[in-house]
């Protein structure tokens, strides 16, 4: 059984966080505080395999947590991995010299942070059964270091640099794929989510806009569509003046805005709504669509009285004002996806669209259908598509079709 610890001052991280967490397994144990005095005190008479902690956090902050931590007998065997916000570069050197092994910027990418979790705990696993400490000490000074070292196997992930962020790598052909999303209403292919490397692609990389409008071009020229192209995106990339120029590439492509899906963590937009509306307001003058993943949110929404769920009062104006399509994973039990859809279906910011994801059974696409849900996407429709294979999922529209609205 491996204990991931988590750190946070706000509990709708810490709920994020632990789905995340139990979702690497079932050996998975998942601990977490909001006051990081009570989790050094926890610390110091518990085992952990791994510790995620923010780093900005009243009375004590993540550097002065690891600090603590790091003076506690056998802490330094654990690997210790920090979220910061973009551009604090300063403090995640700070950190190092604490002795934080691997940082995620906030709002987390899922799926970047369930790898890196994977990884940080298979290599203290891995370490611990040769007898050596699975992360290193806080990094040595130059004038310690031997001047000729042995050559070292690839730096594992704990390390800061130990692999360039993907705007920064060359996607090759093989990289791209695209997710099929099925309209359970008429039974058409109605999108397509790009994935990298099967990880959602966003907004934020250059070669994944590219790769989007490569292959939604050649779809519309030939008379296909609607179809909505997915790509995942940060607040940090949408701005009045990104959402202009991102207009100017769709129209140089030749793509109709409307094709392109732009889909943001409901996290990033409870953790900062204002920011949310401005990008809304510019995307929707600039015509691109726009989802909300619920991601954990979904699991995390009760239900008031009157048996509708509840979801945070930010998310619900937002959803009430723009009226995004509301993305959410279907991967449990299926009375367990039912009851999420119907949970769904009855919040009181809806009628919006519902796109359920992770769907394996072909069985669940007409209850979903019964239950509201427009979309659905999964392993049941095959593995995700090759750009060059898509043209042969689109058959060509006839003139009447052109004219009905998307």
């Amino acid at each position: 059984m491996s204990i991931i610890v988590i750190v946070d001052d706000r509990s709708i991280n810490r709920t994020i966080y632990a789905k995340l967490s139990q979702s690497i397994g079932p050996e998975v144990e998942v601990r977490d505080f909001g006051d990081p005095a009570e989790a050094l005190e926890w610390l110091a008479h518990n085992r952990a395999d791994l510790i995620i902690t923010d780093h900005d956090m009243p009375q004590i902050d993540g550097d002065e947590f690891i600090t603590r931590f790091r003076a506690q007998p056998h802490a330094d065997r654990v690997p210790v991995m920090m979220i910061t916000v973009r551009d604090q570069r300063v403090l995640r050197l700070r950190a190092l010299e604490s002795g934080a092994n691997d940082f995620l910027h906030s709002p987390v990418d899922h799926c970047e942070f369930v790898m890196r979790a994977r990884n940080l705990l298979k290599l203290a696993q891995a370490m611990e059964s040769r007898g050596q400490d699975p992360v290193r000490a806080p990094a040595r000074r130059e004038a310690e270091r031997p001047a000729v070292e042995a050559p070292r196997a690839p730096a594992p992930v704990a390390r800061l640099d130990a692999r360039r962020p993907p705007a920064q790598r060359r996607a090759k052909p093989s990289d791209w794929r695209f997710a099929l999303r099925l309209d359970l209403n008429s039974g058409r292919v109605a999108g397509a989510q790009a994935l990298r490397d099967g990880c959602p692609a966003e907004l934020g990389d250059a070669e994944a806009v590219e790769a989007v409008l490569g292959s939604a071009a050649p779809l519309q020229a030939c008379r296909r569509g609607p179809i909505r192209f997915t790509l995942r995106a940060r607040l940090d990339d949408v701005s009045p003046a990104a959402a202009l120029r991102l207009a100017g590439r769709l129209a140089e492509a030749g793509v109709t805005p409307g094709w392109l899906d732009l889909r943001f963590a409901a996290e990033e937009i409870v953790a900062a709504p204002d920011r949310a509306e401005d990008g809304a307001r510019a995307l929707a003058a600039a015509g691109v669509g726009l989802s909300v993943d619920l991601g954990a949110l979904a699991d995390a929404m009760g239900e008031d009285d009157a048996g509708e769920g509840n979801g945070p009062a930010s998310l619900d104006a937002f959803v009430a004002r723009w009226r995004p399509a509301l993305a959410f994973a279907c991967a449990g039990a299926p009375d367990e996806a039912l009851r999420l859809a119907w949970r769904l279906a009855r919040w009181r910011a809806a009628p919006v669209p519902m796109i359920a994801g992770g769907i394996a059974e072909a069985a669940l696409l007409t209850p979903l259908r019964r239950a509201g849900v427009r979309e659905a996407q999964g392993s049941c429709f095959g593995a995700p598509f090759a750009p060059r294979d898509l043209s042969n999922l689109f058959p060509p529209m006839a003139d009447g079709a052109l004219k009905r609205p998307a």
